[in-house]
């Protein structure tokens, strides 16, 4: 069977000899890498494809609370996406004359779609009469992707069934409700695929028939998503698809019981497919390529990966096109009123065809980090306390504590241009500036070699998915890797040093193990020349060990790729698992990048390098998050080589920069001080003003620190402007006395407390500053607080104050400030204030400021689940309520299968509901529902799984 995919292979042939290549070829060689390098980098890439979603990126400034509004435009498919077509004829004796005319112009139909969706599967079957019994119903040919088996398949279709019905109607119904049921494994849908079954006859069904009714019919085709194409034949003997079982020609040709009409109508209405009638039998095939062109398509959206301080809404929320036309949408995106200010929020608008993601595959929802001015803050409510250096997703970025200059100059060319070039194509902007990052900051103790390797990789191993990747990965790599005396090899763990890449950083990105010497870098260097040279794709791609490895010096490393020093070659993983520690070079120009494209131990990809260009190249994984993602060198490697084109994804992704409008914060205190002479004294003081997104700010004070302050009371103002421009003020009253003061301290306390509303089992923190106005330094100061009870039986869980308590008292100077913490968790939900109290000596001359409080609120995530019995093939709605906003809630069952898609995201009010199908085959008996979110407790309801036919008792009439 002839497969819908044809690949071609490269590489040489089976025994073939590596070329040699002598010094003088490789200085040129050289020469020519770094030309084609700086070409590539410098030059524009090529466009990426037109996305079927209009725009498919927005990316703007907004503050908190406000709006944005944006005309979107969806453009549906003429052909839904992987479609499994079933041409279900009627093979009775009235349509020889439609049989002939799908056989003659069956290429109408299959090239139209196949020029739409060249994932595209047929099937071919018939039906006759319920007199013909096993013949009723045949599937000729399964679903398939050959069209020679199509071709035979239409072939087998005969007008030999139903010769001796007493009347018009026929048994399509049955037909139907076999498709919809798998008939025999014959008409099995792919996940994700568009079924369509195109019923061709020219008479009614019986209903029931053979013991299956008109609803079930089409109950068996909605439960699978198939859509129904109705092609009425105009014939003399037939009464037609919506017919009622009468042909009109006398009682001869109808000795059956009249039925119900629009038979055909219920079917397409039910299922969204379209009904042609009265069609001529020379017309049939090219109405079926109208049909199947020109279906009703339903567009919806979902929002996924959504961060929970973005909501995006979509006016109206659906449209019904028909394929091929474009629907049109007035999108809202909004930012909360409590969003993080300075922080880039991020959202995926995924548009559904027919309820369906068109690519075939679930969206990732995972929440992207938040990205906060050279620092990344883990998403609200899945922070697990840890968070990651670098505005961008450096992962190992850090890595260079020991490299070398080399190594982190090197990283970051690599690690740019790779990341640009394997980005670009792949529409992922984000793969430049992430590349960029992660190389730049990545060589650690690599000397710098995994970089280049990387550069190798990322800029030409996957520009287009073109193989010449591995000669330009294979040289660079092989030859600036494989340095003298630097030791640890990265190691790609595989004999062929690249064999999985070929082309990899890895693939001569490191040579030399610690003993092999200057022989591992000459050895790289032709190892890698010599692999690129052959297709960059066999085994010796990239010189694979560089230089042969374990003390084998650079003759194993040119010979053969290296089988040990494949071992220890420059790091499968990042040109150099040193030489950028999956950074420079690695995961972000290099390994998966011009990687898979050079070289499979197969001697290449069957599609030209599923993650060419760098899958991970300056993106998923070292910063740009989508930068180079599945769009990069996956769409662009495939694309480039000819074969299956990547599926649009029909993703919108937002991008939103919280803009800051609030204003520093800026701290000063009272102070009371004692007059050193008549002209009052001279008072240095500290001011502080910290901004959420700039930091610590220099404040300006009036008047300033060390002025001399007259006896009295003097208002002191203190300014600072943050980086957008807003100005905090502070305000602070000096009140100098004359001598002698007053032996007095005046203490204060306040309080905040973090986070608001919390959840049961999770730590609620507060914070108390104490100050000390003066005039005299405040001794044995004392903090006290007291919580709120906790319900019912419920427990709370205090830890200690954190300083000035009653067993070590602290000392606060004129004009000092101490911070003390303490945190509390609840099992119960809770509402109340905490009140903090200040006490010391000597004497406090005011107390109202002594006294502080915060007001807590603590959640009880609940779990509700309707209906609490249900049948298989039913769905139970689950719902939550009280979880904190954003976070991931996994759902499952205890017993039975759980389906796929159980994994779901709180809203921004805390609220969930879902579906959860009780499959038809699964297990009876109890069972339990299962929630578990990040960080809480598991909540669970029972749920009674019965039989269909299972019903309550009747008590009526009983006594």
């Amino acid at each position: 069977m002839r497969s819908v995919r044809e690949f071609r292979r490269f590489g040489p042939p089976v025994g073939a000899r590596p070329r040699t290549v002598h010094v003088g070829v490789l200085t040129a060689a050289l020469l020519l890498v770094v030309g084609v390098v700086t070409g590539t980098a410098g030059g524009v890439p090529p466009a990426a494809p037109t996305s079927a979603v209009t725009p498919a990126v927005v990316d703007q400034p907004l503050a908190p609370g406000a709006s944005l509004s944006v005309h979107k435009q969806v453009t549906t498919p003429v052909v839904p996406p992987r479609p499994d077509i079933v041409l279900l004829v009627d093979g009775t004796r009235s349509m020889q004359p439609t049989i002939d005319n799908v056989r003659e112009n069956l290429s109408k139909i299959t090239d139209r779609v196949r020029a739409e969706q060249p994932d595209s599967r047929f099937a071919v079957a018939t039906y006759g009469d319920e007199i013909d019994e096993e013949r009723v119903f045949t599937v000729l040919q399964p679903l398939t992707f050959d069209l020679d088996a199509v071709r035979k398949g239409v072939g087998l279709l005969t007008s030999d069934r139903g010769l001796s019905s007493p009347g018009p109607a026929e048994d399509w119904i049955n037909a139907l409700w076999e498709v919809g049921n798998g008939a025999g494994g014959g008409t099995v849908f792919r996940d994700g695929a568009s079924p369509v079954v195109v019923l061709v006859g020219d008479a009614s069904s019986h209903d029931p028939s053979m013991g299956h009714t008109l609803t079930d019919g089409i109950n068996a085709l909605k439960n699978v998503g198939a859509r129904v194409i109705g092609v009425d034949v105009a014939t003399v003997l037939g009464d037609g698809l919506n017919g009622n079982g009468d042909n009109g020609n006398g009682p001869d040709q109808n000795g059956e019981d009249t039925h119900d009409p629009d038979q055909a109508t219920k079917v397409v209405q039910a299922t969204g497919g379209r009904l042609f009638q009265n069609i001529d039998a020379n017309q049939v095939a090219d109405t079926i390529a109208q049909g199947l062109t020109n279906l009703p398509t339903a567009v919806t959206h979902q929002t996924v990966s959504c961060d929970p301080a973005l909501s995006v809404t979509l006016n109206p929320p659906n449209r019904q096109v028909t394929s091929g036309e474009t629907a049109a949408f007035d999108e809202t995106i909004t930012v909360a009123n409590d969003a993080p200010q300075g922080m880039t929020l991020s959202c995926t608008v995924q548009f559904l065809l027919d309820g369906r993601t068109p690519s075939g595959e679930a969206p990732v929802d995972v929440t992207p980090a938040r990205v906060f001015r050279g620092q990344q803050i883990a998403p609200a409510g899945d922070t697990d306390g840890s968070a990651t250096a670098g505005g961008f997703d450096v992962s190992g970025a850090s890595g260079g504590t020991v490299g070398s200059t080399t190594g982190t100059v090197a990283g970051a060319i690599g690690g740019a241009i790779g990341g640009a070039i394997g980005g670009s194509d792949g529409d992922r902007r984000g793969g430049l500036v992430g590349g960029a990052a992660a190389g730049v900051t990545g060589g650690s103790k690599g000397c710098g070699h995994g970089a280049v390797a990387g550069l190798a990789a990322g800029v030409v191993g996957g520009p287009d998915g073109d193989r010449r990747g591995g000669l330009v990965a294979g040289a660079l790599g092989g030859a600036i890797s494989g340095s003298i005396g630097c030791g640890d090899g990265g190691g790609s763990g595989d004999a062929n040093g690249g064999t999985g890449n070929g082309t990899s950083p890895g693939s001569g990105a490191r040579g030399g193990s610690s003993d092999g010497g200057a022989g591992g870098s000459l050895g790289g260097l032709i190892g890698g020349i010599d692999g690129g040279l052959i297709g960059g794709l066999g085994r010796a791609a990239g010189g694979a060990a560089s230089g042969g490895g374990s003390g084998h010096g650079g003759g194993n490393g040119g010979k053969d790729g290296g089988q040990t020093g494949g071992q220890h070659s420059g790091g499968s993983q990042s040109g150099g698992q040193n030489g950028g520690d999956q950074s420079g070079g690695g995961q972000n120009g290099g390994d998966q990048s011009g990687g898979q494209t050079g070289g499979d131990p197969a001697e290449g990809q069957p599609d030209g390098g599923t993650q060419t260009g760098g899958r991970n190249s300056g993106g998923t994984e070292n910063g740009g998050g989508a930068g180079g993602s599945s769009d990069s060198g996956d769409k662009a490697g495939r694309d480039g080589d000819g074969g299956e084109p990547a599926p649009e994804d029909y993703q919108q992704h937002i991008t939103i920069t919280v803009t800051d409008v609030t204003a520093p914060v800026v701290t000063i205190d009272n102070r009371t001080v004692e007059a050193t002479g008549k002209n009052g004294t001279v008072i240095d003081f500290t001011a502080t003003a910290r901004d959420a997104i700039d930091g610590p700010l220099p404040v300006t004070c009036t008047p300033a620190s060390g002025s001399r302050f007259r006896v009295g009371i003097t208002k002191v103002t203190c300014t600072a402007t943050d980086s957008s421009g807003n100005t905090g003020t502070g305000t602070a009253t000096f009140t100098v006395t004359p001598a002698p003061v007053p032996n007095e301290a005046d203490l204060a306390v306040t309080a905040t407390v973090s986070p608001v509303p919390n959840y049961t089992g999770l730590t609620t923190r507060l914070g108390f500053t104490l100050t000390n106005t003066g005039p005299r330094t405040a001794k044995n100061v004392v903090l006290t607080t007291g919580w709120p009870r906790a319900e019912g039986s419920g427990q709370l869980t205090r830890s200690a104050l954190s300083r000035c308590t009653r067993a070590k008292p602290c000392t606060i100077a004129p004009g000092g400030r101490v911070s003390v913490t303490q945190s509390a968790v609840y099992n119960t939900p809770v509402s109340g204030e905490v009140h903090a109290s200040v006490t010391g000596s000597p004497r406090d001359p005011r107390r109202g400021d002594n006294t502080a409080t915060a007001r807590i609120r603590i959640l009880q995530p609940k779990l509700t689940v309707t209906p609490q019995v249900a049948r298989p093939g039913d769905v139970v709605l689950a719902r939550g309520k009280d979880f904190p906003p954003g976070r991931t809630i996994t759902l499952s069952w205890s017993v039975g299968i759980t389906p796929a898609q159980s994994v779901l995201r709180a809203g921004p009010d805390g609220t969930f509901e879902s579906q959860l199908l009780v499959l038809r085959k699964d297990q009876l008996g109890p069972r339990t529902l299962r929630a578990q979110a990040q960080g809480l407790d598991r909540l669970t309801k029972p749920v009674l799984i019965v039989q269909r036919s299972l019903q309550p008792p009747d008590f009526a009439g009983r006594r």
